[in-house]
């Protein structure tokens, strides 16, 4: 009769903790012989997840670029932001560039008292010279965006109500990005949160709300 087979053996402690060491090595990306920035550009792309979290103000008046420029002429205070976001990194193309989607949400405290979600695409850059020693990166977002209720300087007043609404606009939010090189997964974000209308294309509206938030952003 042929022999009965036997059971495999079970690994031991030296083999346990070689397969450990073997899975770590295999996940971990090559970073010998890379510089700084690259190595923190590995090390970003090799967590794919990031979650963020944030607080900021509304800002009642003035167009987003004259804020992004010039950001004391504006009337800030009139609403408190307080949300989060999760983001998926898709690819990197042309060393630089990245394609990141992003599902978020936050609530208006003060005058709108009101909901806010949205669901974009973030097309991001770090070929920064200065990033072997701060790794920065900037942003820009495409993507609708819809408020439960319309903040203030979308309503207009009740003696001069805004002619053109829309609760759906574009998410189009400008942000930048702070790391360590030695860890890219912890970074702050200063984001210019901006609902646009895209020239009239919603509705006829061509300024929405805009909001500056500070988060900090995990990358797992």
């Amino acid at each position: 009769a042929a022999p009965a087979s036997e059971p495999a053996p079970v690994p031991g402690p030296a083999s346990a903790a070689e397969a450990a060491t073997a899975l770590v090595t295999a996940t971990t990306p090559d970073l010998s012989g890379l510089s700084p920035g690259d190595r923190a550009r590995a090390l970003a792309d090799a967590r794919s997840w990031s979650g963020t979290l944030f607080i900021g103000s509304s800002v009642a008046d003035g167009y987003l670029r004259e804020l992004i420029l010039q950001p004391w002429t504006g009337s800030w205070g009139d609403d408190s932001l307080v949300g989060g976001a999760v983001q998926y990194r898709v690819a990197r193309f042309w060393r630089f560039f990245m394609l990141d989607l992003e599902v978020g949400g936050a609530y208006r405290f003060g005058q709108t008292e009101g909901g806010e979600f949205w669901t974009v695409a973030y097309l991001r850059y770090d070929g920064f010279p200065w990033t072997d020693y701060v790794y920065t990166t900037f942003g820009l977002s495409f993507g609708p965006d819809y408020v439960t209720r319309l903040p203030q300087v979308e309503r207009g007043t009740d003696q001069k109500p805004e002619p053109n609404q829309s609760r759906f606009l574009n998410f189009f939010s400008p942000e930048l990005t702070f790391a360590l090189p030695d860890y890219p997964q912890y970074e702050v974000a200063l984001r210019y949160m901006h609902r646009s209308g895209i020239f009239g294309t919603y509705n006829g509206v061509w300024e929405g709300a805009n909001s500056f938030v500070v988060g900090f952003r995990y990358r797992f």
